[in-house]
């Protein structure tokens, strides 16, 4: 597969900036590419190919990695545009439909991408939990 989930092709832009304002937080493509990809967790979640509470890990990986991101009003449209399966990746836009069919997979298949990063969230949630 040629491809690869926004969350590790956006690692070293987004390292850098992990205090900005928000303001420069909500141009960071990096920034929006993390909240899309917390809204397509959530819609392959919704469709039974992540499980339910992939979503919550995902956000404690990156808030673990990056700091916990302050919401901005491009950061919510891209989570939402996730929620309805447009990913955004490299600043272009997307169905995972589409993104699938280019790759010659199935949906499914794209969203399973995302469950290095859910296992990363649960291992640090559980590590803290554990202190």
């Amino acid at each position: 597969m040629t491809w690869m989930p926004a969350f590790l092709l956006a690692l070293a832009p987004y390292a850098l900036v992990p205090s900005a304002s928000a303001s420069a937080q909500d141009s960071s493509r990096a920034y929006l590419e993390h909240r899309n990809d917390l809204g397509l967790i959530a819609y392959c979640s919704d469709k039974g190919w992540l499980p339910a509470d992939s979503a919550q890990f995902f956000e404690i990986g990156i808030a673990e990695i990056y700091g916990k991101p302050s919401p901005t009003p491009k950061g919510d449209l891209h989570e939402r545009k996730g929620r309805e399966g447009i990913s955004y990746l490299e600043g272009e836009e997307q169905t995972l439909a589409e993104l699938a069919a280019k790759n010659n997979v199935e949906v499914a298949e794209v969203c399973e991408q995302y469950k290095v990063q859910i296992k990363l969230g649960k291992a640090i949630a559980a590590g803290k939990k554990a202190k």
